[in-house]
């Protein structure tokens, strides 16, 4: 049994009263943005500064973590192995894992389907690692539980 649980989310296409619906049923009180760029020219209530103010409209704390937690090493690739390993990513695993221990966190990226995200193949895969359950709210508001990647971490 873990710890407690960390919930994941891809805001996609949506409009902000279906995200609203999706988020709602799980009681999350800290939303934690994960993407490298906040910014969605489409989609313009998913930009930092408005997402940041609808989210606390809703009573929900948000966080931009993308610069420590964001898919992107130091130098500018798409290496999780890499990423896990810098002190930047390690230290927003610590920030996560403490906020989430306290209160119900939702980190959130742009893909609906998190095995096309790091929040899966990357955030997940780490905390899993320290107890910590991993729950993915799908498109439909179904969610279903991250399992480790049968090779993750394996050099």
């Amino acid at each position: 049994m873990p710890q407690y649980t960390v919930y994941t989310v891809g805001h996609s296409d949506l409009a902000w009263d279906a995200f609203l619906r999706l988020l709602r049923p799980y009681q999350i009180e800290v939303l934690l943005d994960v993407r490298s760029f906040p910014y969605c020219n489409d989609f313009p209530w998913f930009n930092r500064d408005q997402l940041e103010h609808l989210a606390r409209r809703e009573g929900w704390e948000y966080l931009w973590l993308g610069a420590l937690l964001g898919p992107l090493t130091e130098d500018g690739r798409v290496d999780y192995l890499a990423k896990e390993a810098e002190p930047r990513y390690r230290q927003g695993i610590q920030q996560l894992m403490g906020l989430a221990g306290e209160r119900c966190c939702c980190l959130l990226s742009s893909q609906a389907n998190p095995l096309a995200s790091h929040r899966h193949h990357l955030i997940a895969q780490t905390i899993l690692r320290y107890d910590i359950g991993v729950e993915h709210i799908l498109p439909d508001g179904e969610t279903c539980r991250a399992h480790a990647d049968l090779f993750h971490g394996l050099q």
